[in-house]
């Protein structure tokens, strides 16, 4: 039903569109048309990618929910199933180009390119050079814990292909229906969606709508949901077994010490600062071979320029204590210009689990004393 400006009502008509590309022109440019509540995501969506090229080809459209989820979109173009086969396969592509890329590596190709380039037609995105400001840009209310918990879901789900797949079309035959929910119960991460959007019209006036044909169900959603990992499973990523050893000592000094412990796939390690209720991350310990936030990997130590600065009176103290880190042998520059830190290998813990230890000590002594 649409009301014209005389204040009649227009019965408006579904209708085939005469076009399937203007179905996917309008998705494109409004895509909150996606029906995401149906989902169990957060909006609105924060959109990062559209007509992005990958080494697959040209995604048509990436966007993020409020509550973490990478959607990968593709728009079904013809009435016939091999073009819906094609519009999976497509899917599939993309998800293992963007599958282990790191944050860093998202955010430079991906997000932030799109903001650069011609796609992106929302003034208040154009030129953003970081993810979080988007999304702070598109979510004003999102609180310091949302923000690291949708950067460590989006993480997660690049290193483990647990993707949001769509598929959006402006109709769904049984044999289409049935493949997606093959795909969503066969494959262990990753979530398949079909949304149809509808054409109405009458008069001279158009509308749109769009209908969830078919989603994981409750049961294989659960089944899918990203689990925190505890103490130990967290452990048994670490090889060799003496560098497991390592890192659960660290682990438990690092509680002993009262820092907190924090995270899903890998352990942010927090420390309490006078100026605000908000912990300070200052060390990451990854699992070897995985990259974490920021690209993060094994151990790293060091902090978040822009954290800190919210944080002024412990500068002195986070000075001395990069200064500590950087003079251990094997420490290596954080490769992320986002972070002051520095990585160090598996085997530089190993050897210097004990200076490691004292140079937090001493950091948390120092920051107790400001407090």
């Amino acid at each position: 039903m649409a009301q014209q400006a005389t204040g009649a009502s227009i019965l408006l008509t579904e209708m085939p569109a005469a076009n399937e590309a203007v179905l996917q022109e309008t998705m494109k440019h409004n895509p909150d048309l996606l029906p995401i509540d149906e989902f169990g995501m957060a909006g609105p969506l924060l959109v990062v990618g559209r007509e992005t090229t990958l080494q697959s080809g040209y995604v048509d459209l990436l966007c993020l929910a409020r509550s973490g989820e990478l959607l990968i979109i593709e728009f079904k173009t013809g009435p016939q199933n091999p073009d819906f086969r094609h519009a999976l396969a497509q899917l599939l592509d993309y998800g293992s180009d963007l599958w282990r890329l790191s944050y860093d590596e998202f955010e430079n190709t991906v997000a932030t390119r799109y903001f650069a380039g011609p796609h992106c037609h929302d003034l208040q995105f154009q030129g953003q050079t970081s993810l979080e400001a988007a999304a702070r840009l598109r979510w004003p209310d999102l609180t310091d814990e949302e923000a690291d918990l949708l950067c460590e879901r989006l993480i997660q789900q690049l290193a483990t292909g647990a993707f949001q797949y769509i598929v959006v079309a402006q109709r769904f035959t049984s044999v289409m229906v049935r493949t997606i929910e093959y795909l969503n119960t066969s494959m262990n991460a990753a979530r398949f969606y079909a949304v149809e959007l509808v054409y109405f019209a009458a008069d001279g006036l158009t509308a749109f709508e769009s209908r969830t044909v078919l989603q994981p169900t409750e049961l294989t959603k659960a089944a899918k949901q990203p689990a925190t990992l505890n103490q130990a499973q967290f452990l048994e990523q670490f090889t060799p077994d003496t560098y497991r050893h390592v890192a659960q000592d660290l682990l438990t000094f690092c509680t002993g010490l009262g820092l907190t412990l924090e995270g899903t796939s890998n352990r942010s390690i927090r420390v309490l600062t006078p100026d605000r209720s908000k912990l300070l991350s200052i060390g990451w310990l990854v699992p070897p071979g995985i990259s974490g936030w920021y690209g993060v990997m094994d151990l790293t130590l060091g902090y978040d320029p822009a954290s800190a600065a919210m944080t002024p009176s412990v500068s002195s103290a986070l000075d001395a204590y990069l200064a500590s880190v950087a003079a251990l042998p094997g420490a290596q520059p954080a490769k992320t210009g986002k972070l002051r830190a520095y990585r160090l290998p598996p085997q530089s813990v190993t050897v210097q689990l004990p200076q490691i230890q004292e140079i937090l000590a001493r950091l948390v002594n120092q920051v107790g004393e400001l407090g």
